[in-house]
């Protein structure tokens, strides 16, 4: 699966968790927020040395897509660039949670708006023996439905299609370690790191995200 954030808060993987760096309460975390920063590498590995990396980086208007394949010792680079008009979250003090991201690209004539909506559940992850966070360092962010929207434009004319996606309880979860909470600023960071053997074949997936929001 890959979901390198063009979902906000919705990446259906378990987070490995980080160093302890800082923690928050409800009162902090309940915000309307906006995405200032997003960053988010996933490297897959293969036991013959194919290796593909997977970026994405978005500020406040702007946001980039990368692709690097390795094969053979040469490495392939596409590229592709969009706007953010829309990156946004509220996160409430009953449990619950709703994201908005829209962005659009264009590309020799055609022009491609993506709306993407989600919500679902959070709560601070409790601190268990012989682990290196305090209370409140990490929070986990359960999404139950996510809706996305496409609409490509050409020459006057438009397409639409929409897809939609429901989960229960648990089924797509991220954790986060909370690195920074102020009263108008958070910052979330997760890592995730899992490898799998077929036959003489071996596969591996690294990545971390890094996120900050801000008031709106």
């Amino acid at each position: 699966m890959k979901k390198i954030f063009i979902c906000t808060l919705s990446v259906a993987f378990l987070a490995a968790g980080l160093a302890s760096c800082g923690k928050s309460s409800k009162g902090k975390m309940a915000n309307e927020w906006k995405v200032t920063e997003f960053n988010s590498t996933e490297t897959e590995t293969e036991s013959n040395g194919d290796k593909t990396v997977y970026t994405t980086t978005m500020t406040e208007t702007s946001g980039t897509n990368s692709t690097a394949s390795t094969s053979n010792g040469s490495t392939t680079t596409t590229t592709s660039t969009f706007t953010v008009n829309t990156n946004e979250m509220t996160i409430e003090k009953d449990g619950t949670w709703t994201s908005t991201r829209d962005v659009s690209s264009t590309s020799n004539g055609v022009t491609t708006k993506v709306t993407m909506t989600a919500n679902g559940t959070w709560s601070f992850v409790g601190k268990t023996k012989g682990d290196e966070f305090k209370k409140n360092e990490r929070v986990m962010f359960n999404t139950l439905s996510e809706t996305t929207t496409q609409v490509v434009s050409f020459g006057g004319t438009s397409q639409t299609t929409t897809s939609t996606a429901s989960y229960m309880t648990g089924e797509s979860v991220m954790i986060y370690t909370v690195t920074e909470s102020k009263g108008k600023e958070l910052a979330l960071e997760a890592e995730i790191g899992n490898s799998s053997t077929y036959g003489s074949s071996t596969s591996s997936t690294s990545g971390k995200t890094t996120i900050k929001l801000a008031e709106k």
